[in-house]
């Protein structure tokens, strides 16, 4: 049997358009202090900008949800608007392109979470059959979103 394939960024995001029907990925990496996310990739760059931070603190990460994805290194689903908007302090623009339901999976690599990805669609697109794509998706797309951490962040040894 051979192994799947690896995705880089782009490939990606195109196969959870194609699979998940995504219609907004984003990439992010772990800052090496681990206080901030930054977008390394992005399909609404215009939106949501590669280099883009938040900060993992309660103001703009749902200590839930850190808990969840970074800490426990467990995928998340919002399937509706209303989980939608009570993780994410930015969901009126989540919403703004169309979105109500978001997935997001660790990136982990030799145990250590070093970012996530982030399947966004429409509302009630998203089920836990997508949390299977999605993963699979992501630990396709481990070894990219690994180099273009350490391309961002060259202090980060991978």
């Amino acid at each position: 049997m051979t192994a799947p394939a690896q995705l880089s960024l782009a490939d990606a995001a195109r196969e959870a358009a194609t699979r998940l029907s995504s219609i907004l990925v984003t990439m992010t990496a772990l800052t090496p202090d681990g206080t901030e996310v930054s977008r390394l990739y992005s399909t609404h760059p215009d939106t949501y900008a590669v280099g883009g931070r938040k900060r993992m603190d309660p103001s703009q990460t749902s200590p839930l949800w850190k808990t969840q994805v970074v800490e426990g290194q467990q995928a998340f689903l919002g399937a509706d608007r209303d989980a939608v908007r009570e993780f994410f302090f930015d969901w009126e623009t989540i919403e703004g392109l169309g979105c109500g339901a978001i997935v997001n999976t660790p990136v982990v690599l030799d145990g250590e979470t070093i970012g996530s990805i982030n399947f966004l669609g429409s509302e009630g697109s998203l089920t836990s059959d997508s949390v299977e794509v999605a993963l699979d998706i992501t630990a396709r797309a481990t070894a990219a979103v690994a180099a273009a951490r350490a391309e961002a962040f060259p202090e980060v040894s991978r």
